[in-house]
């Protein structure tokens, strides 16, 4: 005590001594609040988990977890083949196990996304739902989460969700402007109300990003035809060419009746035979080809259609608007074919 009434409050020891000090009390409080953090999220995945009905995986497996110094390598590689191969029963059973084994909720992450995932591949959406929102209240600002949940969202045709979610995304690493109208768009169109303003929205969407123009014609075409000529009409031959097996699946009485001026629509609606045939030559090989056949009446051409992912370079016989394969977004090209035209007459089935 004698000690400390001789050391002058000024004397530079004294702060240092003070310093150390509390250094020593934050650190230990630091300390002491993570240890509560990770006690609380520790219980909390728990609890999360007994949510899900599954059962343990075989005795074979428990005697690994117990023999084995760092099965956890192990056991991914099982559970990620059992994924490639399609059994995600396995695969779920495995990835639950490992969460039961992992004690460090932060090495619990890297599980539960990938048990997500096993979730939406084998067709259960919701509970991917719930594993993404479970890691997202304990780690927000994870972006590929993020992604996995927007994925979600979609495909639950929750778009406000999605867009919600988007905001989040656009916080923490921007680039988003593509996505956002995308989902605007899929916001309006499942709106059940039609309207001027929807439309007058929906126009300005498509001003914005060309890319829309697939969604958004294939709606104004069922619901506001005359928007979809004056739409479809002001596109440059390139996106209208991608457009192209919707036009040409048109009906008679779909057309306007005035002709357009667009002259690559008159040669479509020409080799399809709906417009007289004019002698000038057409504006892609293939309409130019269907126009002569028609000419000769020996009309057997038809089209086909597959659609190329610009990403990826996948081709799928459906339209898409977020690529099966590589997940990006409005990648779409329509690809045109020459095929023989099949005869409409069929046969009974009895």
């Amino acid at each position: 005590m004698n000690f400390l009434e001789n050391i002058d409050y000024r004397d530079p020891l004294f702060g240092i001594m003070i310093f150390i000090f509390l250094v020593g009390i934050i650190s230990l409080f630091a300390y002491y609040w993570n240890y509560i953090v990770s006690k609380k999220r520790h219980q909390s995945f728990i609890k999360f988990m007994e949510s899900f009905d599954y059962i343990g995986f075989d005795k074979e497996i428990k005697e690994f977890l117990a023999l084995s110094p760092n099965p956890t390598p192990s056991i991914l590689f099982m559970a990620n083949m059992y994924q490639k191969g399609a059994n995600y029963e396995k695969a779920i059973r495995l990835y639950a196990t490992l969460l039961d084994y992992i004690k460090n909720p932060i090495d619990k992450i890297p599980i539960l996304e990938s048990l997500g995932n096993v979730y939406y591949k084998a067709g259960f959406p919701l509970r991917s739902k719930e594993i993404y929102l479970e890691i997202l209240h304990h780690y927000p600002r994870s972006c590929k989460v993020l992604k996995s949940l927007i994925s979600i969202y979609e495909e639950l045709k929750l778009y406000q969700d999605a867009l919600n979610a988007l905001d989040c995304l656009e916080e923490i690493e921007g680039g988003t402007i593509l996505h956002r109208h995308y989902l605007q768009t899929k916001i309006l169109i499942s709106n059940a109300d039609n309207n001027q303003e929807k439309s007058k929205k929906l126009l300005m969407l498509l001003q914005k990003e060309v890319k829309l123009s697939r969604i958004i014609l294939k709606y104004f075409k069922d619901f506001y035809p005359s928007l979809f000529w004056e739409s479809i009409q002001n596109l440059h031959k390139e996106q209208i060419l991608n457009v192209l097996d919707i036009l040409w699946n048109l009906n008679p009485n779909e057309l306007p009746n005035t002709p357009p001026n667009n002259k690559l629509l008159q040669d479509i609606f020409q080799a399809k035979g709906f417009y007289n045939l004019t002698p000038d030559s057409k504006s892609t090989f293939e309409l130019e080809v269907l126009t002569l056949l028609h000419k000769n009446q020996n009309y057997k051409g038809d089209l086909k259609f597959q659609y190329l992912c610009t990403s990826c370079k996948a081709n799928t016989p459906l339209p898409f608007e977020t690529c099966p394969h590589c997940k990006e977004l409005l990648t779409l090209q329509t690809l045109v074919f020459l095929k023989e035209k099949q005869d409409e007459t069929r046969y009974s089935l009895l």
